[in-house]
């Protein structure tokens, strides 16, 4: 399915054109002063839900078995292409993670916490993909550790 794109002042303007457009797509209204809004069906929202749901508890189900899980977590470089920087222990510590909170996630209607989960693996692979970096960051720092806030993008 496409998606169509307006900015939020034109949906002002065009409210009723827009309402008619998202009968048959989904719409991102773009915002200068805050992030973007999607406009869409309940019905296409609940059906793409529920498929997340699905192929959740699907995956879920499949780690119970060890070489399911095994051929599944081998097979993550193909979904997640830079999953192959990560060490195989890892690799499969990820997907129990992910398998895990994706079925979490469903049963909470709340999403962030997988999107937050892969970053975080993400920026793993990232370490281990840069001997610079990994050696950056594995060197001691004198006194007190200092928590650091990533900035908001503008």
């Amino acid at each position: 399915m496409n998606v169509a794109e307006h900015t939020f002042t034109h949906m002002l303007r065009h409210s009723g054109a827009v309402l008619a457009e998202v009968e048959h797509r989904d719409v991102v209204l773009r915002r200068r002063d805050g992030d973007d809004l999607i406009l869409g069906l309940r019905a296409r929202e609940a059906s793409v839900r529920d498929t997340l749901g699905v192929l959740a508890r699907l995956l879920l189900a499949a780690s119970g078995d060890p070489d399911t899980r095994d051929r599944v977590s081998a097979a993550l470089a193909v979904a997640l292409p830079w999953s192959r920087f990560l060490p195989d222990p890892e690799r499969a510590e990820l997907f129990e993670s992910l398998t895990a909170t994706a079925a979490a996630c469903v049963d909470v209607d709340i999403f962030e916490p997988l999107a937050h989960l892969l970053e975080g693996w993400r920026a793993s692979a990232e370490v281990h993909a840069n001997p610079n970096l990994a050696g950056l960051l594995g060197v001691e720092r004198p006194g007190p550790p200092v928590r650091i806030t990533r900035p908001k993008a503008s």
